[in-house]
């Protein structure tokens, strides 16, 4: 198999928008390859998941033709895909402290595990530059999924923190491993060379985040037509995990977009999703809970254990 590198391609000029969170004005020198925008759901209405997913899909529904966004829905809106979600650091959480998470996801096909799995090195900042100058480039001898390393924004609607949106970009760089995989620092860091610059020893082995993996069930049910071009992906997605003792659901809305490379989407379009989320939550505000990522709840659980140890 031909050994591929992949090298972070952002364009020079960046037109990252901000109409209630974005401006059409240039910024440094980055541009956003997508965005996607997120709200935290109530545990509480996902008792029964099936259930859950059909009723929040229905309230999205109904603000789109309130907001008059066109909706093309899925063939099988309710088909559900299932994953296993898994975080992997030191003990002291050294990647995390260095801005980086290493993620394995599995997928599964009528309840069986597919064989294989993809890893990704994914580093996070609220700081758009060291977002975009951060290293996840694969080593030799390995084939990245992607051709491209990709810019992209998260915004987190009604956080914890403030109340209001959190904006965080990362960049990912995914690459198929067997299930043999070793997670000692020495044997990952030949995958992403980056963790030879973290002074871990190389046989430190690279142990589950709060010790569980997360099963995830998602639902893809349709696409918003924004207008001009503007499309937003949704998912609806629950991560079922066991912290503390229990087991706990963590339900997210949320939807994606890409930013063309040689076009400004129009305001109106930038204005009706950037703000659907907003008006979501005022249709619905029993559905919704302070926001943050869904990762932050497993590592903000390993933190717990080492500070009780």
């Amino acid at each position: 198999m031909k050994t591929m590198r992949k090298i972070l391609q952002i364009p020079i000029l960046i037109m990252f928008i901000f109409v209630t969170g974005f401006s059409s004005s240039p910024l440094n020198e980055f541009k956003l390859n997508s965005s996607e925008y997120k709200l935290l759901l109530a545990p509480t209405k996902f008792d029964d998941i099936d259930q859950g997913f059909r009723d929040y899909w229905a309230i999205v529904k109904t603000v789109a033709e309130e907001q008059g966004i066109p909706i093309t829905e899925s063939e099988h809106p309710y088909k559900i895909k299932r994953k296993e979600i898994s975080f992997f650091d030191t003990q002291n959480l050294d990647l995390k402290k260095n801005g980086y998470m290493l993620r394995r996801k599995n997928k599964y096909n009528n309840g069986h595990r597919i064989p294989g799995s993809e890893f990704s090195l994914k580093f996070r900042s609220n700081r758009l530059k060291l977002a975009a100058t951060a290293d996840v480039v694969i080593g030799e001898g390995y084939t990245p999924k992607d051709e491209k390393i990709e810019l992209e924004s998260d915004i987190v609607y009604f956080t914890k923190i403030n109340g209001g949106k959190e904006i965080t970009y990362s960049v990912q760089n995914p690459v198929e491993l067997d299930e043999s995989q070793s997670f000692k620092v020495g044997e990952i860091a030949k995958v992403y060379p980056v963790l030879s610059s973290f002074d871990l020893p190389e046989d430190a082995e690279l142990g589950l985040v709060a010790g569980v993996s997360a099963e995830e069930k998602m639902i893809r049910p349709g696409k918003f037509e924004f207008g001009d071009g503007l499309k937003g992906r949704v998912d609806i997605t629950v991560w079922i995990v066991e912290l503390g003792g229990e087991q706990i659901k963590i339900p997210e809305f949320s939807f994606d977009h890409p930013f063309p490379e040689d076009r400004e989407y129009s305001e109106e379009a930038l204005r009706k999703c950037t703000t659907f989320i907003e008006k979501l939550q005022e249709k619905a505000p029993e559905w919704v809970v302070p926001g943050k990522l869904k990762a932050a709840y497993l590592f903000e659980s390993a933190m717990q254990n080492r500070e009780e140890k």
